[in-house]
């Protein structure tokens, strides 16, 4: 506390000492502008500090709401604390409601909420804040950026019309904003999704047209040929790569698992090494993880790499945590779960272990606090997952090797659709693209992909793929599959 204090204090005497004849406002600004500086640098801590100073010493000055998003953005973003981000928006929203932070603050809020959101009232909770920047502040540089985010709440309760108009109004009526480029990009994605993929090209190509230099036109891009590769012929067309191979030795033997990461590492899970290793696009290898009987790879919301090992699981490089379920009599202790079969994290942060041995998907909060069963249905009946994964609308999709079926449930544990058991000979694995399309490893059959629908759009097969036993995509919509007879991943694109 009175480093923190020593530390307000000399930036305080270091700014009057700087511009004696500056207005209380100014100082204010230019402390506010000084950590949004810091922050570009990397530097949280200072830019926090000057934040803190702004609040605290110039309160009556038009620089605080200001400085309450930031601190609100550091909490998020930072921090990982939802609560205290809150709490710096809502000050705004209560105290500085006629400032220019306002907009912002209502417009962080609903963001809030929509990335929690789990249930149909919260997404509609979070279109309300979005929405109060509209009629509240209709002026303000923050429109644009608040009907977009209308358009992504529409998008997460599956109502791509709406989210295609508004988004629509942004790229059209507000073409010079920050969110242009984005809205453009996200009808591409709300067309594809409601099932009009050459459209959705189209609109795609839009944003390479209008945003060359924007950073939607890559990822457009990315998108646009994914789609072509299935939908922009009479047939979907996939062939392998003879130059691609990953990985080498002990590492190929006994692959568990394959997950591709946003910066286009691949991580291969080995149980011969007792590891995941990450290799990136040049081949180069990584530092990676070690365990015990590794099983399942999985990207977190936040896109850290998530490990399911027998005993263990491991969120990033450092979170290792364990399970217990609570005691069965009173008086006896607590079961370890130790018969971890996969694991995942939903976008509303509970923790989803498989279990063997309870043959159910246990939930647990970010606490480590155990929830129940998923799905939490008393009469649920006994199933033993052996992959789960998100897909990119928020679905937590779940893989029964026994009864050849593939589910895909909402994070309140609602059935959205299935896919299996006809068709499915000895499913091994299952990804899924941002398109919600799911690609099934079959250890008989090759990749067999199948529409949100259910409907199989193709089968990935050849006489180079003799068992698929691990399955995973990259950004193209390239199929990585690791044969567990060559013992090796092959590319298909």
């Amino acid at each position: 506390m009175r480093l923190t204090l020593l530390r307000h204090a000399v930036l305080l005497g270091v700014a009057a000492a700087a511009s004696p004849q500056e207005t209380a406002d100014q100082q204010a600004r230019r402390l506010l502008e000084d950590g949004r500086t810091y922050l570009a640098q990397g530097k949280q801590k200072q830019a926090l500090d000057n934040f803190n100073i702004v609040v605290t010493s110039f309160p009556g000055t038009d620089s605080v709401g200001l400085a309450l998003i930031e601190i609100g953005r550091y909490h998020t973003d930072v921090e990982g604390d939802a609560a205290k981000a809150r709490a710096a928006f809502e000050q705004v929203t209560k105290q500085h409601a006629r400032s220019e932070a306002a907009p912002g603050a209502y417009y962080y809020l609903g963001l809030l909420t929509l990335h929690r959101a789990t249930t149909a009232p919260e997404i509609e909770d979070a279109l309300a804040q979005f929405k109060r920047v509209e009629t509240l502040y209709p002026t303000s540089d923050w429109v644009p950026r608040a009907i977009a985010a209308q358009a992504l709440a529409h998008r997460r309760a599956g109502r791509y019309p709406e989210a295609t108009d508004l988004n629509r109004r942004v790229s059209l009526e507000y073409p010079a904003s920050d969110a242009a480029a984005g809205a453009q990009y996200e009808i591409g994605r709300a067309l594809a999704l409601s099932g009009q993929p050459r459209l959705a090209m189209e609109e795609f190509q839009q944003v390479r047209n209008r945003y060359p230099k924007s950073v939607w036109a890559e990822p457009a891009l990315l998108r646009s040929t994914a789609l072509y590769r299935l939908f922009g012929g009479p047939r979907p067309t996939f062939a392998p790569d003879p130059a691609f191979s990953a990985g080498a030795g002990d590492l190929l033997k006994d692959v568990r698992a394959l997950v591709v990461t946003a910066t286009g590492a691949l991580w291969i899970a080995s149980d011969k090494t007792r590891s995941a290793t990450p290799i990136d696009a040049a081949g180069k290898f990584g530092a990676g993880f070690t365990a015990e009987d590794p099983r399942t790879l999985a990207l977190a919301p936040s896109g850290e790499v998530i490990l399911a090992s027998r005993t263990a699981v491991r969120i990033g490089p450092k979170d290792v945590r364990t399970f217990t379920t609570p005691p069965e009599k009173p008086g006896a202790l607590a079961k370890p779960v130790d018969k971890i079969l996969a694991a995942a994290i939903t976008p509303g942060g509970a923790v989803l272990v498989s279990d063997e041995d309870r043959e159910a998907i246990l939930r647990y909060d970010g606490k480590g606090e155990y929830q129940g069963t998923f799905p939490g249905a008393r009469d649920a009946p006994k199933r033993k997952v052996t992959r789960i994964l998100l897909d990119g609308e928020g679905g937590i999709v779940a893989l029964d090797r026994d009864e050849k079926t593939v589910r895909v449930y909402d994070e309140a544990g609602r059935l959205l659709r299935s896919v299996g058991p006809t068709g499915l000979r000895r499913p091994a694995d299952v990804a899924v693209d941002a398109f919600r399309n799911l690609y099934v490893a079959d250890e008989e059959t090759g990749v067999q992909v199948f529409n949100p629908q259910g409907q199989l759009i193709t089968t990935i097969a050849g006489p180079e793929l003799r068992r698929a036993r691990a399955v995973t995509l990259d950004a193209t919509g390239a199929v990585l599959v690791y044969d567990d007879r060559a013992q090796r991943v092959l590319r298909y694109r």
